[in-house]
């Protein structure tokens, strides 16, 4: 079973998709209307999560990703344990 630390995960998405260090990043925001995050920049933030940490997406998948939650979900349902920071 993969293990990853909640405040990494989230570390992780804010410095690919470049969002500022004062926006606040929780499970329920969504991508595009919360963090200003386009399509482009999500699709580099599930590549890194695959390259950081061996977790492959469908293009399905990809297309039905719309907050962080849904990449939490997603992670689940591989079987990756989310761990409080």
């Amino acid at each position: 079973m993969i293990e990853i630390r909640h405040d990494e995960l989230i570390q992780n998405i804010r410095t690919t998709a470049k969002i500022p260090s004062n926006v606040l990043i929780t499970s329920t925001s969504r991508f595009q209307e919360d963090l200003g995050v386009d399509s482009l920049d999500l699709v580099s933030v599930l590549l890194n999560i695959q390259d950081d940490f061996g977790i492959e997406w469908s293009d399905e998948e990809i297309s039905g990703i719309m907050s962080i939650s849904n990449i939490m979900d997603g992670l689940h349902k591989r079987g990756v344990k989310l761990l409080a920071a």
